[in-house]
């Protein structure tokens, strides 16, 4: 981070899919460094000269080469220049420095100057260091796309720059590849570890029609892949871009530091020149000017911010600014949704009912092998129900989704059919008495139902029921500790399962909330003077999570409307991660202060001292410098920071991927 960026509080710009800002970063950094180390090498090489040798003319090659240390301050005297001569001048760190050693080289002081240079080549390598890697997590999305797309045409296909893919191409992914573009496929099945985006271990199967996402990571099959996006609006540049602007925005007591600095240093400076005046003393005054240089001061937030931010992206969390996270970590009141935040998206088999002098085991067999192939959350339900069971399943003979309720199935030489109710009447087939009398009680406890036919008989029904995960008390536990006083579930089911879960987990709930029922609850709260927190998954969720002091949407990879209307954007199946989110805000709205503090302190400090003339330039930039380094450090502590949260389990699985991989087809 160059100097102005440190006095102006802003990160620096970046631009472009491939990083071209992050890569100059990168140099930034080096370039630091090679000016920190030539100005060690002049500083050391002029002390040792001045202090061990002094015949002539070895003191004044000594002064020359702590001249040439002096001199390699130039970027930062060009700023000072630039910013005190523009149409609107202003006090920055490089104008208080500059005009710091301006006294001191008038009082001949050439050694001293050099080494508070060093000081502050110090300062600029490590704010540029410690920007590197809080935009590490940046830099790893952006490279998991890759740069070359394999385009589909009429002769073949031939490889040209990704962004030269345009929305409607088609492009041929090969196992072992990364995806180039967000589209559709529509050519070929294959499974995709889609882990970058979901944080979800088990790779996805995708097929004909389905939707892909940019970067992820095609592993059995090759595939065509419609383009639905360009290359800077798939999600891996939206996700990259949120996290940039989030980089850039400030904490609401950045305006505080602001304010305060923009009348403090004016009168720091009324009062180093009344002291130069009173004393004669060219070197207090640059003292003076030295160890009040606002660097720290300014650091102090946006260090931070960009730590914890940087952060958050490493575990799949996006924190869209400093507004955000503030909320988020003074959060009293916390409003979930039931299904896919404070439940699993998929529902767990709870009860099974035989008919027809059927046996359970022998109905949920064959209804397991019917549903091997089908990648339908109630269908990897009843599959794992059997597996857990050490059931004998083998492959369908035959099988055939049919019109989206149900599947159709030929199961060793017998003809069967899994679906809803709905399937059932499109069948034309009517339950008999004793099976809607057992499906109703399954109802009244909240079960979603589906029905296993063979031939014209209802011969088993299943009754699913979406469960706490297995993550939510220790959630629940964990928002309560870091002062979250009101824990509401709101959800549109019936009242009886959402009391059976709210009961579970020692929360309040509110059933059949409509999405205005929920906008009405979350400013109820803030009536009450509650900062209030929402956390939601869908579009039904959205104008709560607007409404909300902070929205966290728990997305999947590619949903828009919640993620858009949140204020922090939690990607995959993962409750946990919200957990991560309240400490990780918490965390770095905390380093801020202390940075402050730190700050505060080292300049108060050092300001009475050289008003009392007890210290000299040279301690006053080592003032300056520990006062920075200090919170570079503390920021820094931030991106190593680990919030423990509870473990997520993986979904359940039909089969092992190797045990039914599609045979790769041609691209």
């Amino acid at each position: 981070m160059t100097a102005d960026q440190c006095a102006t509080n802003a990160p620096p710009p970046t631009s472009g899919l491939f990083g071209e800002a992050d890569l100059s970063q990168q140099r930034l950094f080096h370039r630091n460094l090679g000016f920190l180390a030539a100005t060690f090498a002049c500083m050391a090489a002029g002390a040792a000269i001045i202090l061990f040798v002094d015949t002539a003319p070895w003191p004044q090659i000594g002064n020359v080469i702590s001249w040439i240390g002096l001199v390699l301050g130039y970027p930062m005297f060009w700023l000072a220049a630039r910013t005190l001569f523009s149409r609107r001048p202003r006090l920055t760190t490089e104008v208080f420095i500059t005009l710091a050693l301006i006294a001191v080289v008038y009082e001949q002081e050439y050694w001293y100057a050099s080494w508070v240079v060093f000081i502050m080549w110090l300062g600029e390598t490590l704010m540029a260091w410690a920007g590197r890697h809080a935009r590490s997590a940046v830099e790893a999305l952006l490279s998991l796309v890759p740069r070359q797309a394999r385009l589909v045409t009429a002769d073949g296909s031939v490889m040209v720059p990704v962004e030269q893919i345009r929305i409607g191409q088609t492009v041929a992914v090969h196992p072992g590849e990364r995806l180039p573009v967000d589209g559709i496929v529509t050519r070929g099945d294959t499974a995709v570890d889609e882990s970058m985006l979901t944080g979800e271990s088990v790779p996805a199967d995708r097929g004909v029609d389905d939707e892909v996402f940019a970067g992820t990571y095609n592993l059995q099959a090759a595939i065509q892949v419609r383009s639905t996006t360009t290359t800077d609006q798939n999600t891996v540049a939206r996700i990259v871009e949120m996290m940039r602007q989030a980089q850039q925005q400030h904490v609401p007591a950045q305006r505080t530091v602001d304010l305060f600095l923009k009348w403090f240093l004016p009168l720091v400076l009324l009062i180093a020149a009344a002291v130069g005046i009173m004393t004669g003393s060219l070197e207090r005054v640059a003292t003076i000017l030295l160890v009040i240089t606002p660097c720290a001061f300014s650091a102090s937030t946006p260090l931070a911010l960009i730590a914890a931010v940087g952060n958050a992206a490493r575990r799949g969390i996006v924190i869209k600014g400093g507004a955000s996270m503030e909320a988020c970590s003074r959060a009293t009141t916390v409003l979930l949704d039931k299904t896919g935040t404070l439940t699993a998206s998929t529902p767990e088999l709870v009860g099974i009912d035989a008919f027809a002098g059927r046996t359970e085991d022998e109905v949920l067999r064959l209804a397991a092998i019917a549903e091997t192939p089908s990648s339908h959350p109630l269908a990897r339900a009843v599959c794992a129900a059997a597996t857990a069971k050490g059931l004998d399943l083998s492959e369908p003979e035959y099988f055939e989704v049919a019109g989206g309720h149900g599947v159709l199935a030929v199961v060793e030489g017998r003809q069967v059919a899994i679906g809803n109710e709905r399937f059932l009447a499109l069948r034309g087939l009517t339950p008999p008495e004793h099976v809607r009398q057992a499906a109703e009680r399954r109802e009244d406890a909240g079960h979603t139902l589906a029905y296993l036919v063979e031939g014209d008989t209802v011969i088993g029904m299943f009754g699913f029921l979406a469960q706490p995960r297995e993550s939510a008390p220790a959630v629940i536990a964990g928002l309560r500790k870091l002062g979250v006083r009101h824990l509401v579930m709101v959800t549109g089911d019936r009242s009886k399962p959402a009391e059976a879960v709210a009961r579970r987990l020692g929360i309040e709930y509110l059933a059949q909330a409509t999405p205005q029922a929920k906008l009405d609850e979350v400013q109820r709260h803030q009536r009450d003077g509650q900062v209030v927190a929402m956390v939601g998954d869908g579009i039904n969720d959205a104008t709560a999570l607007a409404a909300a002091d902070v929205g966290i949407a728990m997305v999947s990879a590619g949903a828009e409307v919640s993620a858009m209307a949140a204020d922090i954007v939690v990607h995959g199946d993962h409750l946990g991660r919200v957990l991560t989110a309240a400490r990780l805000a918490r965390r770095g709205i905390r380093t801020i202060k202390i940075n402050i503090l730190f700050a505060t302190g080292y300049n108060v400090v050092g300001l009475i001292l050289a008003l009392a003339g007890l210290i000299s330039p040279g301690t006053a930039a080592l003032f300056h410098a520990a006062s920075f380094i200090s919170v570079v450090v503390n920021s820094a502590l931030v991106l190593a920071y680990n919030p423990k949260v509870p473990d997520e389990p993986s979904s359940p699985r039909c089969l092992d991927a190797d045990d039914n991989a599609p045979a790769p087809s041609a691209a």
